[in-house]
């Protein structure tokens, strides 16, 4: 019965059935034939070709990898770096065909009752078949091809030569590809002289070469030394003796060496090896065309050049989004963590433009009234600085001297969603729910932004209106010329071009008569200070017509600063764009045709300020909404002291969370 029905079975699916057989014999001999195709090319051309970097102007920044003189035969190669990285990568190297199916097997157990992969069960054959002919895409069908190829390399090779080509082809961070270079890179000696600590050290990184790069993380890079050394003992590679004195050497590294824009070139690395993957990157004779412009570079490294405090400069051309300068952190033999791109912190008052672009939008002028009174909202009530309060003035006004009550007034009033709307269109992408409160005009939001994040977010002021997204790459082209990318600016207008300029208006008040004006800036400039709460992190965002520049100051450990993002990170602002600019005429900022500038306004009334009015402040206005009323002027005319807490409903829109401890100050 049950014969009878298998055979039943068989003859409605036999055609079904033979092609499930069938098909997989096929593409394993068809994965097969290719990979003695990929070898005998392999075999037929140049090994590796160094990437190269330029910038803008054709100037090379750099290289990535080394080329085919850097090949070490193995003889070449100490006994200890042979073990080492045999005893760490595949312990069963000179037993198995090319995997290992006990590995792949208890991989695939504790990998699947953990959920995700924790464990890898690559022999140094397979590990060779993906450097040599696949990408680091990770796929079960890539891992199954990487098999094959593993086999034929078996099939082909030596023992000793595919350890011979695994050396010097293995990947050990920091752009070496191969054992001499990474000798010559971490340790500043050839792969002949390396002893056991400095094999057991280089033989710790191919795994991850981020995680365990000992410039970066030196006691992971130790722990993971140590571990190779334990393996070689427990393999009678080395004695226990040898063992005990080898684990308590320090780590003693080359100095690391540092080239025109080396947080920038590792900028541009990363982005490469995650579109190409390593092979590629640093073998395959890339010519990348970066965005970089030298003479600003160099304006930018200047500015830093004997910097006490810790901070980043990222500089932006405004017409097209792309990064012309880029320094991310004062010394990079000293730290290597880029806070251009990626240190995210408050930004203080440098987020108030948002909110009073925001109110533009909405219909508000810069004569407009804003309340810079004390006055508390649901238990939040920020403060200003050193408790000075100004009473009802003008919102270009409030802007020049950052006046932290009056912006939050203003958020209140326009309501935080079309200020957070506004926000993430213009760039501010690190935004998350829980900045929905009154705190995010002062720049209270929970993530922060990057030095990079603010100043693309600048960019539509700058331009008119047009967001772009930030590019460091424009062109990258393969060893024959082929082009695997070519960019070309596309903008998108996110504000009108009116708006974009009356909040520059606002800005360049800033420079010319607020918080910025001791700055000694040589040509018409729009920025904006920002000083957080007690003083962590300072900021200094401004541009010019044509470049875009954000300057960040702050204590790795967040630790208070001496100063205020006018007084500290205002000054090396005003040093970049005056020495980057030196040689460009002094442009003003275009003026659009339906607007009209230079009308006296009277601050404290908004009106137009009459010949007996002391404080008064040039404003812009769309053509037919500029005030014709004249003000009186016969109030007092000076910033009032603190009068009684006027306490608000708490029926703004949306949320309003209580923050008490929140005070974000500006100097």
């Amino acid at each position: 019965m049950v014969l009878a029905s298998l055979g039943k079975f068989w003859q409605r699916y036999r055609t079904l059935l033979i092609l499930i057989l069938i098909l997989p014999i096929v593409i394993l001999l068809g994965w097969y034939i290719r990979g003695w195709f990929l070898l005998r090319e392999f075999e037929t051309t140049s090994p590796m070709e160094a990437a190269t970097i330029l910038a803008d102007n054709g100037e090379i920044l750099a290289t990535l990898g080394e080329g085919p003189t850097q090949y070490v035969p193995l003889e070449s190669v100490p006994l200890h770096m042979r073990h080492a990285i045999i005893a760490i990568e595949d312990r069963w190297f000179y037993e198995h065909p090319g995997f290992n199916p006990v590995a792949i097997l208890r991989a695939f157990y504790v990998n699947l009752r953990a959920g995700r992969k924790v464990l890898g069960a690559s022999t140094i054959t397979q590990q060779l078949a993906k450097n040599l002919f696949l990408t680091p895409k990770k796929t079960w069908t890539r891992k199954l091809e990487e098999l094959v190829l593993a086999l034929i390399l078996e099939q082909r090779y030596t023992k000793e030569e595919i350890l011979e080509l695994y050396l010097n082809q293995i990947y050990f961070g920091e752009g070496s590809h191969g054992i001499e270079t990474a000798a010559r890179t971490y340790l500043g000696k050839s792969s002949h002289q390396l002893n056991l600590t400095d094999s057991a050290l280089l033989a710790a990184i191919p795994r991850s070469p981020t995680i365990y790069n000992p410039y970066t993380h030196p006691e992971l890079a130790l722990e993971r030394r140590n571990l190779v050394l334990e393996r070689m003992a427990a393999l009678d590679m080395i004695s226990e003796e040898q063992y005990q004195t080898a684990i308590t050497t320090p780590l003693a590294l080359a100095r690391r060496e540092r080239g025109p824009a080396p947080y920038f070139i590792d900028y541009v690395k990363k982005q490469l090896e995650n579109r190409y993957g390593t092979n590629l990157v640093y073998k395959g004779g890339l010519r990348v065309h970066t965005t970089l412009n030298p003479d600003y570079q160099r304006a930018a490294q200047a500015a830093f050049a004997d910097q006490d405090l810790q901070g980043a400069l990222i500089a932006i051309d405004p017409q097209t989004g792309y990064i012309r300068a880029m320094v991310g952190g004062r010394n990079y033999l000293e730290s290597q963590f880029n806070r251009a791109t990626g240190a995210y912190r408050q930004p203080g008052s440098a987020f108030k433009p948002f909110v009073y672009t925001a109110a533009i939008e909405a219909g508000w002028q810069q004569n407009t009234l804003v309340q810079d009174i004390p006055q508390e909202y649901a238990g939040y009530q920020p403060g200003n600085w050193q408790a000075q309060y100004w009473g009802p003035v003008t919102m270009k006004h409030a802007v020049a001297y950052s006046l932290n009550n009056a912006a939050v007034w203003t958020l209140y009033q326009v309501g935080l969603d079309p200020v957070m709307r506004l926000a993430k269109k213009m760039g501010i992408t690190s935004l998350t729910a829980e900045d929905r409160n009154l705190s995010l005009a002062l720049g209270g939001i929970t993530k922060g932004v990057t030095p990079l994040e603010l100043a693309g977010a600048f960019v539509p002021f700058a331009n008119g209106g047009i967001r772009y997204e930030t590019k460091a790459i424009q062109r990258v082209l393969d060893r024959e010329g082929r082009v695997l990318e070519d960019h070309h600016p596309q903008g998108v207008r996110v504000l009108t071009e009116t708006t974009a300029y009356l909040v520059t208006d606002m800005l360049k008040a800033v420079v010319e008569y607020g918080t910025a004006r001791h700055l000694a800036i040589d040509r018409p400039a729009a920025a904006k200070t920002g000083t957080t709460d007690e003083k962590i992190s300072l900021w200094f965002t401004g541009y010019t017509p044509s470049l875009v520049a954000a300057v960040y100051l702050g204590d790795d450990q967040q630790e208070p600063l001496p100063g205020y993002g006018g007084t500290l990170a205002g000054p090396i602002w005003a040093q970049f764009i005056n020495t980057a600019l030196a040689d460009e005429p002094p442009w003003d900022f275009p003026i659009p045709p339906e607007i009209i500038t230079g009308v006296p306004i009277h601050i404290f009334s908004g009106l137009l300020a009459g010949p007996t009015c002391e404080w008064t402040v040039a404003s812009a206005f769309i053509q037919g909404t500029e005030p014709t009323e004249y003000a009186p002027c016969t109030e007092p005319e000076q910033p009032s002291p603190a009068p009684e807490s006027t306490t608000l409903p708490d029926d703004a829109d949306g949320v309003i969370e209580t923050d008490d401890d929140l005070d974000i100050t500006e100097g």
